[in-house]
Parts: C-alpha cells; structure tokens; sequence
C-alpha cells in the first residue's frame, strides 16, 4: 500500500475512532443529564393535577340565612351558628341503602359529634365516605337521598337542607367523580351544600 493511502486510512481509522469516543461521550453526557432529571423524591400525580382520593375528606353543611328569609321561617328561629350549635344529627329518606336499590325509601340517619362541628364557619361536617367510600366507590345512599332533616337532641327539627340543594350538587359531583377528579369532587363537597334553619 503507497506512503499517501497509508497515511488516508490511518486518518480515517483515527477520525472514525474519535467520532465512535464523542458519541459514547455524548451519549454519558446525555444519561447523566437524564438520571439527574429524574428526582425520585419527587411526587408523581397520575392524575394531572385531579387529585387523589382522600379519606379524610368532609362534607361542609353551611347554613343559608337568605334562603331562610325568603322561606319566611319564624324571626325568632335558630340562626346557623345555634344550629350547628344543637344539631345532634342529620335524617333523611332514600331508596338507595348500601348502594342497594330498594323497593321503597327507608330512614337513615348520620350523628354529629363535637369534632363534626365547625362553629367559626359556622357548618356541620359529615364525612366524604358518605359519598365516596374507602375504596373509591360512589356511595348513593346520602347523595340520592331526600327529606333531608337536622335534629337536635329532643328529635326536633331545627334545619334542613332542601331537595333542590342535594338535586343540583349530585350530578357535578357525579360526574367530577367519573372524571377522576377528585380535586373537583372535594371542592364540591366543601362549596354545594347548605341547610336553611327553621325554628
């Protein structure tokens, strides 16, 4: 082989191996970038932003003085702090028991506690598994439900929230929660419901 095509080739041979090194160099460069991008500590949400379940979600009762006005209810009736105040529990009627449909509507009812209190807001809070269970199911027992009455502890009604509320918040939570969004669904819960007092 001539001194000159020698010469061509080892050039070749030597650009060729260079090229081969930088791309490995790159590719390295290029991992380490990547690997460092990843931070495992990092919270990864499945969900884009629509949250997750969460058991200790509430349902917020919060009490509508307008709507109590114009329902002409006694002037000398509780107001919602003394609802809250002397609400013992919350009755109401539905033909969904269990997420079972029955034949005919039964009674149910939910007891409030101290700690389902909220007498700065003022509200009553009853828990987010009455609508979406620890398991993630949609609950219609309450959502379903109607004739929706709070008592005090003589079994008076003192407050209730009206069918229309419980009519107009089940299909926005209905379908936030076949969405998946959760961030919707809690808002609804902490936003849509009322009760009006009525003594």
């Amino acid at each position: 082989m001539p001194s000159i095509q020698k010469k061509d080739y080892i050039c070749t041979v030597i650009q060729t191996s260079k090229i081969t090194s930088m791309k490995k160099l790159l590719f390295f460069f290029v991992a380490a970038l990547l690997l460092t991008a990843c931070d495992p500590t990092e919270p990864v949400n499945p969900n884009n932003g629509k949250g997750k379940l969460d058991l200790n979600a509430r349902i917020v009762l919060r009490g509508d003085v307008q709507q109590k006005v114009s329902t002409k209810a006694l002037i000398d009736g509780y107001t919602p702090l003394e609802v809250v105040q002397e609400a013992v529990s919350i009755k109401f009627r539905s033909y969904w028991a269990g997420n079972y449909l029955l034949t005919n509507s039964t009674d149910m009812s939910r007891a409030f506690r101290d700690a389902d209190k909220d007498l700065e807001k003022p509200a009553l809070l009853m828990w987010g598994t009455d609508i979406i269970d620890q398991d993630g199911g949609f609950v219609k027992d309450f959502i379903y439900g109607f004739d929706v009455y709070i008592t005090d502890n003589h079994n008076d009604t003192i407050a209730c929230v009206p069918d229309s509320v419980i009519n107009k918040a089940r299909p926005l939570i209905e379908a936030a929660y076949n969405d998946s969004n959760y961030t919707e669904v809690y808002r609804l819960f902490n936003e849509v419901f009322t009760f009006i007092p009525l003594r």
